[in-house]
């Protein structure tokens, strides 16, 4: 079996974007890769994780993520690039994909102009990438992930698990899977956080200092990158060399590896639609988009984040609905738009539920609403972005 080896992405976001040119590399060169990457960390892999022993379907190991990758038969198994310590940074495509190319015009000019469709093209389908563990620490998405592309591939999920409604749905649309964006975070972080502490959770998530505290959430992100001589561990937050991909959304200044093979990814297809993976120690919920965005992104996204949540209440995981406004927060999602006026979104899995299953059912909920969504509205309707809608 052979993959597409990415080697090549623009170090810089929002301006255009080179086709790369592509390689075959074999499966033992990648897990001969993956290997040497682990060579390349600063940091063990962390203490602080949940003690109740995972079941035999939680896979969220970079070997394990490999292993299930480069396994697909349905699906197209690529890598777009390498993590920040040399881990590769897998990618499962579902649909025809033939439109990799050079395209006449970027985003940025093509909405400037009378045709945004010289960028965009006419495709049939909406293009999808699902994104999740871009923080190492939370496994709860790369899990659901993996089981997600074992649905696709033999009909049930890792657990056994069938999804008829979303078997019938996923045709319909071209959807890349990004099971893993920081590989180098997972490869230093427990396996699950279940039953932890909320010091415990801290110190795996966002780390340590070396005199013993926790690095808090907000504090964390007072640097870029975390200063990794100042900590005892750097938890499983930041990629190899401290930085927060979540936030890498400077543009012109894009400092990860990881950032720049999405964004890569995300122009090279015309993405419409990014769903952007997270956890936390509360109930699962889907966040607001932010109002720095297009008018009709903003409110798309509201309506679906809403229609989201709703469903989760429904299903007994979360107990009440988070209130429906726009939040000010400036993250990789801003970037999406401007590389290929899609609309991003992000969401929150429960990493203290009290069970495997309800850490990671949440997800096929969330994928289940946005596809059925999508066939009644486009998630990115281009034409009412640039009408000022």
């Amino acid at each position: 079996m052979t993959i597409r080896l990415l080697p090549v992405i623009l170090a810089v976001a929002c301006a255009g974007c080179l086709s790369p040119q592509q390689q075959c590399t074999s499966e033992e060169a990648t897990m001969a890769s993956l290997r040497d990457a682990y060579q390349n960390l600063r940091f063990p892999q962390s203490e602080y994780g949940g003690q109740a022993p995972r079941p035999s379907w939680w896979r969220c190991r970079p070997e394990e993520i490999a292993d299930l990758c480069l396994g697909v038969k349905k699906g197209r198994c690529e890598v777009i690039g390498q993590t920040a310590a040399g881990f590769p940074l897998f990618a499962v495509l579902y649909g025809e994909f033939n439109d990799g190319g050079p395209r006449q015009s970027t985003w940025a000019a093509s909405s400037s102009s009378d045709a945004y469709e010289c960028y965009y093209g006419q495709p049939e389908k909406q293009t999808i990438v699902w994104a999740t563990g871009f923080h190492g620490a939370e496994p709860e998405g790369v899990v659901a992930t993996l089981n997600m592309i074992q649905l696709l591939e033999t009909g049930k999920d890792l657990r056994g698990r069938s999804y008829p409604k979303l078997l019938e749905l996923v045709p319909q649309f071209r959807i890349i899977f990004l099971p893993c964006v920081n590989m180098d975070g997972r490869a230093i972080s427990p396996d699950h956080l279940q039953g932890t502490d909320k010091v415990t959770f801290r110190k795996a998530c966002q780390g340590e200092w070396l005199d013993g505290q926790p690095i808090e959430w907000r504090e964390s992100k007072r640097y870029f990158p975390l200063p990794l001589d100042r900590v005892k561990h750097p938890g499983g937050y930041p990629n190899a060399d401290g930085f927060n991909i979540m936030h890498d959304a400077t543009p012109g200044n894009i400092r990860t590896p990881e950032a720049r093979a999405m964004l890569g990814l995300i122009e090279r297809y015309g993405v419409d639609f990014f769903f952007n993976g997270h956890s936390c120690e509360g109930k699962p919920f889907m966040i607001m988009p932010s109002e720095i965005n297009y008018q009709a992104h903003v409110e798309r996204g509201l309506e679906l984040a809403d229609a989201i949540n709703a469903r989760l209440v429904e299903a007994g995981l979360r107990s009440g609905m988070p209130k429906k406004a726009a939040t000010r927060t400036l993250n990789f999602n801003n970037l999406v738009s401007l590389t290929s006026g899609g609309l991003a979104l992000s969401n929150e899995l429960n990493s203290w539920a009290e069970s495997f299953d309800d850490m990671i059912e949440p997800n096929f909920i969330i994928m289940e609403v946005i596809l059925a969504s999508a066939l009644k509205e486009p998630l990115a309707d281009r034409a009412a972005l640039l009408r000022g809608k």
